[in-house]
């Protein structure tokens, strides 16, 4: 029987062993090994397993579990010699990276393995209880075989095959955003502001009055033009992706550069819009009464007659953050809406906690990312998205947190169906009485993806843009499992913003400092929703 040493989520090793086959806790994980195989004409050698093991006749690469007492690299050298009959060079083995995976009874570590060998077919000599076939493919081939549902990707398998293919990818937006743009995944980025990004191209180190008009488009236009071109005459195979909406529109006809098109343009305008993602889901989650009225209809006594109730939430058909989010509990309160939406979204105002959902939706699987509560302050009457807590949603009981579980999936599915790829955010709200209801979609990176992206890098060697490009270009993710994150964090126009709350360490967002949209963050490690200056529910 084999014997395993057991880890904690932080690779810390347990005092305790287990044989295979036992039933492993939630929090303790055993090694696992993927080796890869490369020969000099950058094919892999790939295994098909025995029809008597689970997932039959599935082709893959060689792996296992690690026994007690290895280490990663010493068991993808056993594994090998096992399955194969071969010795590779333990110099020409590349630690690709590792990530963090869940099974019921039987968490793991994944280690990834990139060996060098030009071995002959005929050297080899198969354990036959788990091996029945094998042979050397190339890239193409290997993709095929994904393709038809023959090949199982695991891990960052697009991140080996990336490795051999050279390739490179780059971010083009306005700024750089450390949610999306970061040195783990993107080799660089094109940029209207300088940041503090690898790889980074700049079209301005000084503060510029004019980003909107047409001449300045066409300007930063060319400039992104001949920066990419720049960048894929020394490396054919880079790419280029765009997530902002303007950027895609401005870099939609260059045709000479490899720029990855957004899946999700056309669908995009539904979801992000409150009419339609209400009417898209309102069969499979619950949503709070509401209306919809024009602007000139907004008046208390109106709405007071209509809702039944004093306290209003009004919200413009689109928008994020909170930009057209009103609490409104008088006639003067009326005024301070200021949004252009042609229709307004208006329900009745009930304490409560807002949740926020992360997931990552792609044609293989859909990735379910921590929970957050957010934190949302009543500013000028605007209700505005400040922070994040992700402390707070691991006190819930566990019939809401499954609920949450339950309408996200429902919900991901649905959108899956519509065509979308990538990340979405899905925002619920909690009352005193534990109902959720659904409040909206956001079909794009969130404020609190960099601290979701954090912790993704530490235990799952991926972040949140990998995911997101993954799953735009129709790659599979792979098992990731982050099952909760230790902290909140708040967004800080100045260093001395919130200086109210102790104990924290501060992020600089990378931007350029003279730009104003350059900010902060605070990151505490206790939950801070039940203070004062957020929306919350009452003790």
């Amino acid at each position: 029987m084999e014997c395993w040493d057991l880890y904690d989520k932080d690779r810390k090793i347990l005092s305790k062993k287990v044989t295979r086959g036992e039933t492993l806790c939630d929090n303790e994980y055993h090694l696992v090994i993927n080796a890869w195989i490369k020969n000099k004409n950058n094919e892999f050698l790939i295994t098909q397993r025995s029809e008597n093991k689970s997932h039959p006749l599935m082709w893959e690469c060689t792996g296992g579990s690690a026994l007690a007492g290895e280490t990663s690299k010493e068991a993808a050298i056993r594994e090998i010699k096992e399955e194969l009959g071969i010795e590779v060079d333990l110099s020409k083995g590349i630690l690709i990276g590792s990530t963090r995976r869940y099974y019921k009874g039987c968490p793991d570590i994944l280690d990834i393995w990139l060996f060098e060998s030009d071995v002959s077919l005929e050297e080899i000599k198969i354990q036959e209880e788990e091996v029945c076939d094998y042979a050397w493919s190339s890239i193409e081939e290997i993709r095929n075989l994904l393709n038809q549902g023959k090949f199982e990707a695991n891990a960052m398998f697009e991140r080996v095959l990336n490795i051999v293919e050279k390739k490179q990818y780059y971010y083009i937006g306005f700024n750089a955003n450390n949610a999306i743009c970061n040195e783990n995944f993107f080799d660089g980025s094109i940029t209207l502001y300088p940041n503090r990004e690898k790889g980074n191209h700049f079209y301005s180190s000084k503060r510029l009055e004019d980003r909107s008009s047409k001449k300045f488009m066409e300007s930063y236009k060319e400039y992104i033009f001949k920066t990419a071109k720049d960048i894929q005459s020394k490396n054919s195979k880079s790419y280029f992706l765009c997530f902002n909406e303007k950027i895609i529109e401005l870099c939609k006809d260059m045709r000479d550069i490899n720029i990855l098109n957004d899946v999700n343009s056309k669908i995009k305008f539904n979801l992000n819009n409150k009419f339609e993602t209400r009417r898209l889901v309102k069969d499979i989650v619950p949503i709070l009464d509401y209306i919809w009225l024009d602007k000139k209809q907004l008046n208390y006594s109106n709405l007071k007659e209509m809702l039944c109730c004093d306290e209003f939430v009004v919200q413009g058909n689109i928008g994020a953050g909170g930009d057209n989010t009103y609490h409104i509990k008088s006639e003067s309160d009326i005024s301070k809406i200021n949004d252009k939406a042609l229709k307004y979204c208006v329900s009745k105002y009930i304490k409560h906690i807002p949740l926020n959902m992360t997931v990552v939706i792609s044609d293989y699987e859909i990735v379910y990312l921590p929970i957050s509560a957010q934190l949302i302050s009543l500013i000028d009457k605007k209700y505005k998205y400040v922070g994040a807590d992700f402390i707070n949603p691991n006190t819930l009981n566990k019939k809401t947190i499954n609920s949450l579980k339950k309408y996200s999936v429902d919900i991901s599915n649905r959108v899956k169906e519509m065509g979308y790829r990538g990340v979405l955010g899905i925002d619920f709200i909690l009352d005193k009485e534990g109902n959720i209801y659904f409040m909206e979609l956001n079909p794009r990176f969130q404020a609190s993806s960099f601290l979701i992206s954090k912790y993704l890098e530490k235990y799952c060697n991926t972040n949140i843009a990998e995911l997101h490009y993954l799953a735009i270009s129709n790659k599979p993710l792979g098992n990731n499992y982050l099952e909760n994150i230790n902290a909140s964090f708040l967004n800080c126009n100045k260093l001395q913003s919130f200086d109210n709350y102790s104990d924290y360490e501060i992020i600089n967002n990378g931007y350029f400092e003279e730009n104003s949209s350059s900010y902060y963050r605070k990151i505490f490690h206790y939950s801070l929703i039940n203070n004062a200056d957020f929306e919350h529910l009452d003790d």
